[in-house]
């Protein structure tokens, strides 16, 4: 693998700032639908649907972008830790999946990549993937 920067602390989490505004929207959206179709209550399953359809747009980005829109934004993308290409889907679920790894012991998953000399959190490590900056930010 050639030698990529690795993205720090702070352009994931602006990215990641950038990313739940631009998903709440959708989430409002999913939120109301499932509410209307359920008399004014959402259901467990209807939770359950709006955060796996978030979840798959988020794992679309990731697959024909290597980012999220924020991630594009601020310059960065996923790349394999190993071959620094394109992760296949499996890892990126691995990675997606890994989030409420790193969200359940108040978030030090995140913080991980602090300590860490490749620069991951837990979900980059269960997905095998690093963060590293583009050329320049789209």
């Amino acid at each position: 693998m050639e030698q990529q920067e690795l993205a720090g602390f702070w352009r994931r989490a602006f990215a990641n700032i950038i990313d739940l505004i631009w998903l709440l929207p959708l989430a409002i959206l999913l939120a109301a639908l499932a509410e209307a179709v359920n008399g004014g209550t959402m259901s467990g399953g209807a939770e359950l649907m709006s955060n796996v359809i978030t979840g798959l747009v988020v794992l679309l980005f990731w697959l024909e972008r290597g980012g999220t829109p924020g991630k594009l934004a601020l310059g960065i993308r996923i790349v394999d830790a190993e071959t620094g290409q394109a992760p296949p889907l499996g890892r990126l679920v691995l990675r997606y999946l890994g989030y409420l790894v790193s969200a359940i012991p108040l978030g030090l998953g995140y913080f991980w990549m602090l300590w860490d000399e490749r620069r991951q959190t837990w979900h980059d490590k269960i997905g095998a993937t690093l963060v590293v900056k583009t050329s320049r930010p789209r």
